[in-house]
C-alpha cells in the first residue's frame, strides 16, 4: 500500500479489470486536440517535465490543520478537564467512573485527530516544493520524482509503462470524482510494485457518459496527448505553450497557479463571470496557503545519473517559467 498525496493504491496486486478497461495506448491517439493545460514546468528536445497531479491541491492539508488542530486540541483538553473535576452530583449518583471513562475516551480521540491533521500538515509544509514527472523522449523514460537521495526517482520505460485514466470514488465534498491520469510500474509477473500521477487533475460531477462527463473526461485526455504526441513526435508537433508553471515559490507565482484556470472561467460568460468572482476571496486564501507550503518545503534534487541522461546538448535552450 502506497499513498500518492492523499490518494491509496494498493501494491503488490496483479491490474484489476477496471483499470485494464481504461488503459491507454502510447502509439494511438487518445484525443484530437493536444493541450499543455497549464501542467508543464519546461520542454526542450530531450524532455518534458510535467507537474505531479496533487500539485495543485498544494495548500489544502494546511488548511486542514489550519482548522481542525485548535478545534481537535480544545475538544481534547477539555473533555480531560471534565473527566478530572467530576461534578459533586454524579459523584453523589454514583455515576463518576462512567464519566471519566468516557471523557476520557473522548479526549483520547481529539488527540488522535490532533495527530492526524500533523500528518496532514507534513503533506504540504517541510515536503517538497514541487514533484515532478520527466519524460525524455531520446532515452524513452520516464522519471517520477518522489524524494531527495537513493532511491527517490521511479524510473519505467514509455513503452512498458501502463497509462490508464484514474477515476476516483465520487465525494460530493469535492463536487465530484477526482479524475487525473497515473501510471503503474509493473515487475515481470504484471504486479503492481509503484505508480504516480501526473498533469492536469480535474473533478468530475457527473457520469462520464453524459455530455458535461465526457468533456471533463476530455480535458485529461487532452493533456495526455500532450505528452504523448511530445514523446512519439517531438515537440514540433505540439501546439505552443502558452505560460509554465513557474518554480521558484514566491506569493505571486502562487497566485498566478491558482487564478490562472478562475481567469479563464470568467472569460466564458457574465454568469461564470460573477461566479469566479464571488469564490475570488477563497482561492486568494488558497494561494497564500500554497505559497507557505512551498516556502516551508525543501527544493527536489534530481539525481546526478537522471540529470546526465536528461542533458540536452544539442537544443539551445530549456524553455522554462
Amino acid at each position: 500500500m502506497t499513498y500518492d498525496y492523499m490518494t491509496r493504491v494498493a501494491l503488490n496486486r496483479p491490474i484489476t479489470d477496471k483499470e485494464a478497461a481504461r488503459r491507454v495506448d502510447v502509439h494511438k491517439s487518445v484525443a484530437d486536440e493536444a493541450a499543455d493545460a497549464y501542467a508543464a514546468f519546461g520542454m526542450n528536445d530531450t524532455y518534458l517535465e510535467v507537474c505531479d497531479a496533487s500539485y495543485f491541491q498544494l495548500g489544502w492539508c494546511l488548511l486542514a490543520f489550519l482548522v481542525g488542530f485548535p478545534v481537535l486540541l480544545f475538544l481534547a483538553i477539555s473533555n480531560a478537564v471534565d473527566s478530572i473535576e467530576v461534578p459533586a452530583a454524579i459523584v453523589r449518583n454514583g455515576e463518576a467512573g462512567w464519566f471519566s471513562a468516557s471523557g476520557w475516551a473522548l479526549s483520547a480521540l481529539a488527540f488522535a485527530g490532533c495527530i492526524f491533521t500533523v500528518v496532514l500538515l507534513r503533506k504540504d509544509c517541510f515536503n517538497y516544493r514541487h514533484k515532478s514527472v520527466r519524460f525524455n523522449r531520446r532515452t524513452r523514460m520516464v522519471y517520477a520524482f518522489k524524494h531527495n537521495g537513493p532511491g527517490g526517482v521511479v524510473q519505467v520505460p514509455w513503452d512498458k509503462a501502463f497509462f490508464y485514466v484514474h477515476r476516483q470514488a465520487s465525494n460530493s465534498m469535492m463536487g465530484g470524482a477526482p479524475t487525473l491520469m497515473r501510471c503503474l510500474v509493473l515487475n515481470d509477473a504484471g504486479k503492481v510494485v509503484d505508480t504516480f500521477s501526473f498533469g492536469l487533475r480535474t473533478v468530475n460531477g457527473a457520469s462520464e457518459s453524459s455530455d458535461y462527463g465526457r468533456q471533463v473526461l476530455y480535458q485529461v485526455q487532452a493533456n495526455f496527448e500532450f505528452i504523448r504526441r511530445y514523446m512519439e513526435e517531438g515537440p514540433t508537433a505540439l501546439p505552443a505553450v502558452k505560460e509554465y508553471l513557474p518554480r521558484e515559490p514566491s506569493l505571486r507565482n502562487s497566485m498566478r497557479v491558482w487564478f490562472y484556470g478562475l481567469g479563464n472561467i470568467g472569460r466564458m460568460s457574465s454568469a461564470l463571470r460573477a461566479f469566479s468572482f464571488l469564490i475570488g476571496g477563497p482561492v486568494f486564501i488558497l494561494a497564500i496557503l500554497h505559497y507557505v507550503s512551498q516556502l516551508t518545503s525543501r527544493e527536489p534534487v534530481w539525481p546526478a545519473d537522471v540529470e546526465a541522461a536528461c542533458a540536452d546538448t544539442e537544443a539551445a535552450t530549456f524553455v522554462r517559467a
